[in-house]
């Protein structure tokens, strides 16, 4: 179970998506109260609650869909700053913080490419891999169109 733990997260913003969902959470759980006396409030509590939820939202589409990293890494930033000016600064610019971290981490992250399986030969030789002997040049391509490709000039030597 750990390695296919650690496969799943490697291939994923997975740090980005954890940072996101944690900042939805600061910024929700800081207006933790009845909706009654949330409303009451204004426009800082409701706010908080939708931008908590949003963030967490993203954080999880970051992870489940990593080739969206682009789309979640940015739109985390902006409901960060957005949250920063509505929803009690931010979380107490802590939820801002973590917004800001989490889609500058999952917007710059880059897909990294699966190891080779174990059971695979390694050093096959590639079919474009041809060895030409000495002193002859190697073969040439038809030019585009079938036509044949003009003679090169002999080597001076």
């Amino acid at each position: 179970m750990g390695s296919s733990w650690r496969g799943w997260r490697k291939r994923r913003p997975f740090a980005g998506g954890l940072l996101m969902i944690l900042s939805g959470a600061v910024m929700a759980s800081l207006v933790a109260m009845p909706v009654e006396l949330m409303i009451q409030t204004g426009v800082g509590g409701v706010s908080s609650l939708m931008f908590g939820g949003m963030l967490a939202v993203l954080g999880l589409v970051t992870w489940f869909t990593p080739n969206q990293h682009v789309v979640t890494g940015a739109l985390a930033g902006f409901l960060g700053l957005g949250a920063l000016i509505l929803s009690n600064l931010g979380g107490l610019v802590v939820g801002t913080l973590l917004a800001l971290a989490g889609g500058g981490l999952a917007f710059a992250w880059r897909p990294v490419a699966r190891p080779p399986r174990r059971g695979r030969r390694r050093g096959r030789h590639s079919p474009t891999a041809a060895t030409v002997p000495a002193g002859e040049p190697p073969a040439r391509e038809p030019a585009p169109g079938g036509a044949p490709a003009p003679p090169r000039p002999a080597p001076d030597q």
